[in-house]
């Protein structure tokens, strides 16, 4: 091991074809500190959480051990965006913050990891078992101001940040100006409770084309109008969702339909949920 800050440097350079960052931490020094933590809990499952990740070498040592001893830890890399010098070589190479050089490096130190164990399985004797290929995903997430009107107040001007003509006129009294669905179904992720930000999210075109169901527990729907159709869909997902988030507007002045949508799917959840002390609802954005 040669844990010297030019072994980083070389290392970065390898990865991303140029000196854009000057004196990151080598891969080798972190694996070093990881390994005490290894060797005193035993335990291959744990998080990294860097609060200062610079170009993310954390993040790429993480995924490196994954791949040598089969280990399922995971990284929790923060930034903020510090923007790279104008006339820096970083810049020249089209990063306009730290940020942005860290996330690139995590997508190539991966897709290096995934090439090499491949490589490696392609030479494989007779007899010997291939190596398997650790999770490389990652999501990359920024802090925002909401994306939801809690309030329908006026558009005020200052406020617009994308031409509202690409708007509908219930989007723009449910939601802030340049929101997209995936940005406000994340937010209303992050208001519950242990539901982790790597959470599966999927699109569940079979009730509507902007209805999104969490970690297999919260169905998020944001289509812009309600039906009775819609109901049974949603009345039929499996296994069922302990909360539903329904956008209020959608059932614009038809009262019934709303009171039959929240008894009848509050009735299902309830039923769903037994004895547990766990809490689920039905709940309008």
């Amino acid at each position: 091991m040669s844990p010297f800050n030019q072994n980083g440097t070389k290392e970065i350079a390898d990865l991303l074809g140029e000196r854009i960052f000057d004196f990151p931490k080598p891969i080798d020094l972190i694996k070093y500190f990881l390994s005490f933590v290894i060797n005193e809990f035993q335990d291959q499952s744990f998080t990294v959480l860097d609060f200062f990740s610079g170009s993310a070498t954390a993040a790429h040592a993480v995924m490196q051990l994954n791949a040598e001893d089969g280990g399922n830890r995971k990284f929790i890399m923060v930034q903020v965006p510090e923007v790279c010098d104008d006339t820096s070589e970083a810049y020249k190479a089209g990063y306009k913050n730290i940020c942005e050089i860290g996330k690139e490096r995590i997508l190539r130190a991966g897709e290096k990891i995934k090439a090499d164990i491949e490589e490696q399985n392609a030479q494989l004797k007779l007899g010997e078992d291939p190596k398997q290929v650790p999770d490389i995903g990652f999501k990359v997430f920024r802090t925002a101001d909401t994306n939801i009107r809690w309030t329908h107040e006026a558009l005020k001007d200052g406020q617009i940040h994308m031409d509202e003509s690409m708007l509908t006129e219930k989007d723009k009294l449910d939601f802030m100006p340049g929101f997209k669905d995936i940005d406000v179904v994340y937010e209303v992720l992050l208001r519950q409770r242990d539901v982790p930000l790597s959470a599966k999210v999927e699109r569940r075109n079979e009730i509507g084309r902007r209805t999104y169901l969490i970690a297999d527990t919260y169905l998020v729907c944001l289509e812009e109008s309600f039906t009775k159709d819609m109901l049974e869909k949603l009345a039929a997902v499996e296994p069922l969702p302990i909360k539903y988030i329904l956008r209020d507007s959608a059932f614009e002045d038809n009262i019934s339909l709303k009171d039959e949508t929240i008894r009848r799917l509050e009735a299902l959840i309830a039923r769903n949920a037994g004895e547990q002390e766990r809490t689920y609802t039905v709940e309008f954005i």
